[in-house]
């Protein structure tokens, strides 16, 4: 048994438009629903600014949390973007992109200025020689050490240490006033 086919007359494509175009002007109020958009409170029913962040493409507060706790523990260790975007669960990709627009720097980069930062408080606060230092630091020897301090701070370690001490003990080069020639 067959089915009739069924067939319609083609619909004239102008008056389907002004269908369609009347019916959405006749049910929808777009001038009121922008202008009860703009009359709302911003203060009252406005987004969380701590949120604005992630509208923009930032890592979420608890993503950040996570990331900081994790290179805090591991600084030791070799950290891989990797991991730290599955702590995010985002991608590498995306975790890089939006790691960089919370905190103005690359995950590399971040993870390397925390390990200068361990390394400053380890050369000011003990005697370790510096290649003890870097390996504690994560760093693969006294030479990274030296070449990425350098890089972040413009002075070598040795220098800045003795440089420490030197201010420690009051034998430091000390700024005098220096009075205007009015």
């Amino acid at each position: 048994m067959q089915i009739p086919s069924v067939q319609t007359p083609p619909a004239d494509p102008s008056a389907k438009r002004t269908d369609v175009s009347r019916y959405r002007t006749s049910e929808i109020d777009l001038d009121g629903l922008v202008a009860r958009q703009a009359s709302r409170d911003p203060d009252q029913f406005g987004p969380d600014p701590n949120l604005r962040q992630i509208a923009v493409g930032g890592l979420a507060p608890w993503q950040m949390r996570n990331v900081q706790a994790y290179v805090d523990t591991y600084l030791r260790l070799t950290i891989r973007v990797e991991v730290l975007a599955g702590l995010c669960n985002l991608s590498s990709g995306h975790f890089q992109r939006a790691f960089k627009a919370s905190l103005g720097e690359t995950p590399h980069k971040y993870v390397t200025r925390r390990r200068m930062e361990m390394a400053c408080r380890m050369m000011a606060g003990t005697d370790e020689p510096l290649c003890r230092i870097a390996l504690e630091c994560g760093m693969t020897d006294q030479a990274h050490l030296t070449n990425s301090f350098r890089r972040l701070y413009g002075i070598a370690p040795n220098a800045w240490r003795k440089r420490k001490l030197l201010e420690r003990s009051g034998h430091g080069v000390r700024e005098t006033a220096v009075a205007p020639l009015n």
